[in-house]
């Protein structure tokens, strides 16, 4: 897979769409994607036995966005959240896969 950027990052209060520099065109489901954190906080820390502290949120929106290096996005959430790096290439993954 080539190196993957975001050209345009639009959203809404339920959806993100990412074109990438490719010019494939993704849609996202917030509620899914904050549900889904990648950090350790979220996924219930580091230990063989987690249990994920998302999974009682029911409503989100999107506050902003920065990049992170070359390889992932940080999202600030309206619950106040901002730790998960979404790597690029999970997220163009999750496109591929929908």
């Amino acid at each position: 897979m080539q190196f993957l950027k975001v050209k345009k990052l639009e959203h809404d209060d339920t959806h993100m769409r990412i074109t990438w520099n490719d010019g494939k065109v993704c849609s996202y489901d917030l509620l899914e994607l904050r549900k889904d954190c990648p950090c350790a906080n979220c996924r219930g820390g580091h230990g063989t036995h987690t249990t994920r502290t998302t999974d009682n949120i029911q409503t989100i929106r999107l506050l902003g966005w920065k990049t992170v290096g070359r390889y992932a996005l940080q999202f600030t959430w309206s619950d106040g959240h901002d730790l998960g790096m979404y790597t690029m290439d999970n997220l163009r993954e999750r496109c591929e896969n929908q």
